[in-house]
């Protein structure tokens, strides 16, 4: 890596690391700044830095399809652990070739992508399924099988990778109370409405208990209300630790809950702000 691209991406980790959320100390917990001298005083010690880790990273990605259409375009990006970003732009921007590229579906044309520490491009065939277990993908269209329980639907993706029988039942049982479908557990997806059918979709996301979750347009196909309900979901994921990634068009919903956006044009990076504050370096 040339020393202009390790400089871009050390900048833009610093100015992450400037707006990243820090801990909040609980009442009366000791502060970890501070320790007891055995008097009964307490002495101020320096703090030491917080080191954020990175869920995701592209450096200096492209990506040219066979048909000579460059979808990306010199993509510098990093996104932290906890970090909750909307990824936004017009159609053919090049949103779904990131997300392609984050869950190993395509390779750049140059450039290095990482993801939960690992380079992708790297990777053998064997490694993509481990990778993909790391990342729960939330579609618009939800891709339920229709002839399985919300149960059945959300066990199979763990009954693929081979999990053992004792381990589906609570994993299941624990993701289905999350997304509240406790009670609805038996019922077929022709049985429930689209947001009961997005929920499922996002308990069966969360079933591996990812590192990332990567919602491409979740709301698209449900109104306002019920659009509202899936959002505050991915919220109340991300305040577990969980890394959310979610490509939306709706603007209203990007500006009311000022997170992190990071806009996307013609392929190329063009907005990356929280809240109105510009993170490029």
């Amino acid at each position: 890596m040339s020393v202009d691209r390790i400089s871009r991406v050390r900048g833009r980790l610093s100015m992450a690391t400037q707006l990243a959320p820090r801990p909040n100390v609980t009442s009366g917990a000791l502060d970890p700044a501070t320790r007891s001298t055995g008097t009964g005083d307490s002495e101020l010690l320096p703090r030491a830095p917080l080191t954020p880790r990175i869920a995701v990273a592209l450096h200096d990605v492209s990506k040219v399809y066979p048909n000579g259409r460059r979808a990306l375009a010199d993509v510098d990006l990093v996104i932290l652990e906890g970090d909750f970003v909307f990824l936004v732009g017009p159609s053919g921007a090049g949103k779904s070739t990131l997300i392609r590229l984050l869950v190993r579906d395509e390779v750049p044309t140059s450039g290095e992508v990482f993801v939960a520490g690992s380079e992708l491009s790297r990777l053998g065939s064997r490694a993509i399924p481990k990778l993909r277990r790391q990342i729960g993908i939330v579609f618009q269209d939800f891709r339920l099988l229709p002839r399985k329980t919300v149960r059945e639907n959300v066990a199979f993706a763990l009954e693929v990778t081979g999990t053992p029988r004792r381990r589906i039942g609570p994993a299941v049982d624990r993701v289905l109370a999350l997304v509240g479908l406790s009670d609805q557990a038996e019922q077929r997806p022709s049985q429930l409405s689209g947001g009961e059918q997005q929920r499922t979709a996002i308990a069966r996301a969360m079933v591996h208990d990812p590192k990332v979750i990567i919602a491409d347009e979740p709301t698209g196909n449900l109104d306002p209300l019920i659009s509202w309900e899936i959002l505050q979901l991915l919220l109340r994921i991300n305040e577990m630790g969980t890394t959310v990634i979610m490509a939306t068009h709706n603007a209203e919903v990007v500006t009311a809950l000022r997170k992190r956006v990071v806009g996307l044009e013609e392929g190329r990076l063009v907005r990356d702000e929280v809240g109105g504050y510009h993170r490029d370096s």
